[in-house]
């Protein structure tokens, strides 16, 4: 009987079992895709993807590997060497093309895509199944969405990658070529756009809406007006899109930072598209805000302090600035009401998102597990879009407008306690600046902004500045933690296609230069 739902495109898989793999399902092709609930619960499946720990341990998924990939690896943070298994290669540039995280994290977003295209395909043949017709255009809307974003991961940290839109049961039928970049990107461009006009404005909490869809073809053109396309022409596009989520009126900036991050607000003005994780029991938690923290007394802060800072980070920001003595601590958590002290150490902490200090308050009180974290993993948010706008408009313009002026402007104002709509000279950027020093404004203020939320290596590629940013990490004490401003080499702007997928593919994959 052959077997359908989450069908896998064979070669996301290691080499030695991609042609023998089990397909994940016992459900058949003449008892499923029979009503909207059987829809539903194989869409279920492609959103799993994102945070997925049950399948190779989350390490393809924003469970473990995409807490390194996108973070560590950049001026912002390391991975400490006790957890080498967790993304040490990643964070000091030490990975080679056997190595697991980046092995991983291609297999699952192909995983992502095989899903997605299920569900697209199966929608095309359900002629006889009685689905309403604005459910029909949800549940393909968010199909679209969510293999946009794949394969947007795909083309950022692997460059050309293939292209594979068919539900695939047949190794025969695989076209396993790297489409160019170009060609990536619009097959991106193509989707967020389905998406953006099949989706509800509003959808249940952790689905992807219109809106959603419209952010990430901001980020996406964003992403293609710079490193490797340098494309003017998307960078005016990047414009419109986030201009868009501006004035639908639908978001808006938290009048205190620090809220953002509460568990309670997750799903708060600010948030437009998080990967979704829950405390259940033995499911789909995550670990956002546990692989970060401090050290110390393990019942209260609830941390492993695997991801950390580094003081060039810390010292990178105006002391005036609120952000930093929030998202950066030098302390333990020492008690049940949240009482801290010193570390006295000499080393700072990423601490973005906190548990609640008295196990009771958490959810699953004394039961929770410290991989059962329900803290969100917000993919973009509403000031990612603010600054989006802006980086856009100089890029479009060769100059900053006063409107690109107001959007950081606004960013900046709450970073100070400020109120984010009155104007302030000691804050605010004025207008004068070239457009090399509002480049440079808007890559600090991005840093200093959305630190530790997945954007600082793509940030860093796209201007260029990789290899400038990891290489000024290099004090004696940061160079103790993280080898990565030695190791550091120009090839670094692309992680190298996964051994095992050009194993499976006779050779036809073919390696990015220098690995």
């Amino acid at each position: 009987m052959k077997k359908i739902f989450l069908i896998a495109i064979l070669f996301a898989f290691s080499c030695d079992s991609t042609l023998d793999v089990e397909v994940e399902n016992n459900i058949s092709t003449s008892n499923f895709f029979r009503s909207q609930e059987d829809f539903d619960l194989a869409l279920a499946g492609v959103y799993d993807i994102l945070g997925n720990h049950q399948d190779d341990s989350g390490f393809g998924t924003y469970f473990r590997g995409l807490l390194v990939m996108g973070r560590a690896g950049t001026d912002e943070g390391y991975i400490i060497p006790d957890f080498a298994q967790y993304g040490v290669e990643v964070s000091n540039y030490t990975f080679t093309a056997v190595s697991q995280i980046p092995d991983r994290v291609w297999a699952f977003q192909y995983k992502g895509i095989a899903r997605a295209n299920t569900v697209i395909n199966r929608l095309e043949q359900a002629g006889d199944v009685d689905i309403p017709d604005s459910e029909v255009e949800r549940i393909e809307g968010e199909a679209h969405f969510l293999r946009a974003y794949y394969y947007f991961q795909l083309v950022r940290y692997f460059g050309a990658v293939p292209i594979v839109n068919e539900e695939v049961t047949d190794v025969a039928q695989l076209s396993l070529e790297r489409a160019p970049v170009a060609e990536v990107y619009q097959q991106i461009i193509q989707d967020f756009t389905k998406a953006e006009e099949l989706l509800p404005l509003n959808n249940t909490n952790g689905r992807a809406e219109k809106m959603a869809a419209t952010a990430m073809l901001a980020k996406v053109y964003l992403q293609m007006s710079g490193f490797p396309l340098q494309d003017q022409n998307a960078a005016v596009l990047a414009a419109q899109k986030a201009n868009e989520v501006i004035n639908s009126g639908l978001y808006a900036l938290m009048p205190n930072y620090q809220d953002v991050f509460k568990l309670e607000n997750e799903y708060g003005s600010e948030y437009i598209f998080s990967v979704q994780f829950t405390f259940c029991g033995n499911c789909e938690g995550g670990q956002v805000g546990t692989w970060d923290g401090v050290p110390g007394v393990w019942t209260y802060a609830r941390t492993y302090s695997i991801f950390r800072t580094f003081n060039e980070f810390y010292d990178s920001y105006d002391p005036a600035d609120l952000r930093r003595d929030y998202n950066i601590v030098d302390y333990n958590v020492i008690d049940e009401d949240g009482n801290t002290q010193p570390t006295n150490d000499g080393n700072r902490y990423a601490f973005k998102w906190r548990h609640e200090p008295n196990p009771e308050n958490r959810p699953g009180g004394s039961g929770f597990f410290e991989w059962q974290s329900a803290f969100d993993f917000p993919v973009t948010r509403y000031a990612d879009i603010l600054l989006t706008y802006a980086e856009a408009v100089n890029r479009s313009n060769g100059s900053p407008s006063l409107e690109a002026y107001d959007a950081i402007n606004k960013v900046r104002r709450r970073g100070y306690g400020l109120d984010i709509n009155t104007p302030n000279p000691e804050v605010d950027l004025t207008p004068g600046m070239s457009f090399n020093e509002f480049q440079d404004a808007i890559l600090n203020e991005r840093k200093w902004e959305l630190c530790y939320e997945g954007h600082r290596w793509h940030d860093l590629v796209r201007f260029g500045k990789l290899v400038e940013a990891v290489q000024s990490i290099n004090s004696p004490e940061s160079i103790e933690q993280s080898s990565a401003a030695n190791n550091i080499q120009p090839k670094h702007v692309l992680f190298p296609i996964p051994q095992s997928q050009i194993q499976v593919s006779n050779g036809v994959l073919t390696q990015n230069d220098g690995y």
